[in-house]
């Protein structure tokens, strides 16, 4: 599985690449109506991943002190 950072780093070359490509008011919509919020989205997401990670980080790190003091857990 992707990370999300790997797809918002695609996404933003695409989207860049899109807008280097498309300079018209129609393009500028698609951009600023579409492409914007989903960019917005993905980003929320790798924000959640990162929190996500960082508790599973804590909770490994809760699970070895457990073992030291319980080693049959």
């Amino acid at each position: 599985m992707e990370k999300f950072e790997d797809i918002e780093n695609s996404f933003k070359s695409i989207r860049s690449n899109f807008i280097q490509n498309v300079k018209d008011k129609v393009g500028s919509s698609i951009d600023s109506e579409q492409l914007e919020p989903y960019e917005q989205s993905i980003s929320q997401m790798r924000v959640i991943q990162d929190k996500v990670n960082i508790e599973v980080l804590n909770i490994n790190r809760l699970l070895v002190e457990a073992k030291t003091i319980l080693p049959r857990i």
